[in-house]
């Protein structure tokens, strides 16, 4: 078997595990050049296509962190481009250059012999660097991928107020990061919106009151136009029934938020989501 089989799917090795499997430093020397394969820093055997935060973790003898970890792992990540997140020992003089460095102590050991944080980790980075809705949606991502637990989460002695706060808040009801955003923005507002509610024998994405449907669109809907026929049909039958029905996209939810926000406060100072606009009075949800 050849040594790029034996590669992680990140496409790397740590030169250890070959070493323990039996490979004799010589045959490894010869394989690595057959192949077109890489040693960095004498111990992490990299391929020619392994991701550019791979290889800048292997070179400045860091991790892969953040964000761009969560991304490895599965996890939904907000949706921007820009530097790779690398993780470096806290007292360490080592540089990475073009990535955002990392110099926090994780919660948990990581394995010796791997270039990307472990989910535990990548969270609690996530939870001091980017926005507290973001982090809330790539949180809520690593339990509904199955990776961590609730209860997990809160069973770790968390450093820092906001991870401990994102332990706590964190749920199990959104399908997608883009509702984990919706309804923590809608709560930062004060406006309560529950989720996945049967109506028609069919869960809505959220409610708010009585009557004021949410419906939010990943790409999923955007590429299976048979789900988007069935959305739109049970869209028309809400209506027929009395309910106002509003659907955002990616886009809105990201990029244009504000808009969003004041559709969804005109609604309710409009009294959409009472059972009966016209009474006054809120409606039961």
């Amino acid at each position: 078997m050849s040594v790029r089989e034996l590669l992680l799917p990140d496409g790397y090795l740590h030169r250890l595990d070959l070493i323990d499997a039996g490979w004799r430093p010589d045959r490894l020397r010869d394989a690595l050049h057959e192949e077109g394969l890489t040693l960095a820093r004498r111990q992490w055997i990299l391929s020619p296509d392994a991701a550019p935060a791979i290889r800048s973790a292997a070179l400045s003898g860091g991790r892969v962190a953040c964000i761009t970890a969560g991304g490895m792992l599965g996890l939904w990540v907000p949706g921007r481009t820009g530097l790779p997140h690398i993780a470096l020992p806290p007292h360490s003089g080592s540089t990475c250059k073009n990535a955002h460095v990392h110099r926090s102590a994780g919660v948990m050991a990581q394995h010796p012999r791997r270039l990307v944080d472990s989910v535990e980790n990548a969270l609690a980075r996530v939870a001091t660097c980017i926005p507290f809705d973001e982090a809330l949606a790539v949180w809520e991502s690593a339990i509904r991928t199955g990776l961590v637990t609730r209860r997990h989460l809160l069973s770790i002695s968390w450093r820092g107020q906001r991870a401990r706060r994102l332990a706590s808040e964190s749920g199990t009801f959104s399908d997608s990061g883009l509702e984990t955003l919706f309804v923590s923005r809608l709560r930062r507002i004060g406006v309560v919106m529950r989720q996945q509610v049967r109506i028609l024998d069919r869960p809505v994405d959220g409610l708010i009151g009585a009557r004021l449907v949410v419906q939010i669109d990943g790409f999923a809907h955007h590429s299976d136009p048979a789900q988007r026929r069935s959305d739109i049909s049970h869209d028309r039958a809400l209506r027929l029934l009395g309910y106002t029905v509003l659907r955002f996209d990616y886009f809105d939810i990201v990029d244009q938020w504000p808009r969003v926000e004041a559709e969804i406060t005109a609604a309710i100072a409009q009294g959409l989501h009472r059972a009966d606009p016209r009474s006054g009075r809120p409606g039961r949800g």
